[in-house]
């Protein structure tokens, strides 16, 4: 914490002594826009080109690094944040001066500028702005940015259960497993499994919480190399069956659930859901109830 503090400090200084001592200059005064990376193939005096291809590339960068910010969201009850983010593109290409405009979602924009902090630290040197004369300069730089949090909107994001607690997935360790519940669509519950005894250790108010804390934490690590994650097993109609959901931790693929039943050491797929909805009305979905 103390070695994060004191970068933080030194980098904020530094910043200050930039903005106090070198000049700035707006879009319209530059010939040519920086070249963000990804953005090559853009024609850098085309601005507005050049100004989406930029947008287009913070927007993913940031997507990735805020993927549980709708966790915040939903602990605040925001269904919606704005934010303005604004920073100096640096004649060395590199991200400087980086905060928020007054009238921003305080909540968004402290996350927003700490992973653009963050991004601006992994990217490789952005191609600085130039004068008309091929002076390179620095550019003052804002980038509006939205989010939006309805799950009711869709409806396959937004499965009615007969129950108001379910099984989301299930951790597994040497000696016992963890089974995640979710408890009336809101907060976490986490229970211990050793020997078919059932003790309950806690609740959680969101993913982002459960995911930083141990040792959650780092068997959920693991499971980010895993092609898929077991949620429950269970008993239907005398047959044995094994519930696994694939790519849950991976969010740059496509998750769906797979039904496998157990016949001894021999387990065989009998079903895939590609959407929720559709498990929800199998009769798979009753393994995952919990009264």
């Amino acid at each position: 914490m103390k070695k994060t503090f004191s970068f933080l400090l030194i980098f904020f200084s530094v910043n200050m002594v930039f903005s106090q001592q070198q000049t700035l200059y707006s879009i319209k005064e530059v010939k040519e826009m920086p070249v963000f990376p990804a953005c090559e193939g853009v024609n850098s005096k085309r601005k507005d080109k050049m100004q989406n291809c930029i947008s287009r590339q913070l927007t993913i960068l940031l997507s990735k690094k805020m993927i549980n910010f709708t966790d915040a969201m939903e602990a605040h009850n925001l269904t919606s944040a704005e934010a303005v983010l604004q920073f100096v593109i640096s004649k060395e290409g590199i991200l400087l001066n980086i905060n928020a405009t007054k009238d921003s979602n305080s909540l968004l924009a402290e996350a927003a500028v700490h992973s653009l902090n963050l991004i601006s630290e992994e990217i490789p040197p952005i191609r600085p702005a130039k004068l008309k004369s091929g002076e390179v300069v620095n550019l003052f730089y804002q980038f509006p940015i939205k989010f939006t949090n309805h799950p009711s909107d869709n409806p396959d994001l937004r499965v009615e259960y007969p129950v108001d607690e379910i099984v989301l997935f299930t951790l597994v360790q040497k000696d016992f497993n963890y089974e995640i519940r979710l408890y009336k669509e809101r907060n976490l519950k986490v229970y211990e499994y050793n020997d078919q005894e059932e003790t309950f250790l806690g609740k959680f108010l969101s993913m982002k919480e459960f995911e930083n804390s141990e040792p959650y934490k780092s068997l959920i690590e693991q499971e980010r190399f895993a092609e898929k994650t077991l949620i429950t097993k269970g008993i239907i109609d005398g047959e044995e069956y094994e519930i696994y959901i694939h790519n849950l931790f991976q969010r740059n693929k496509p998750s769906y659930v797979e039904i496998s039943e157990v016949k001894g050491n021999q387990k065989t797929v009998v079903a895939t859901f590609q959407k929720e909805s559709e498990f929800s009305k199998s009769p798979y979905a009753s393994l995952i109830y919990r009264e």
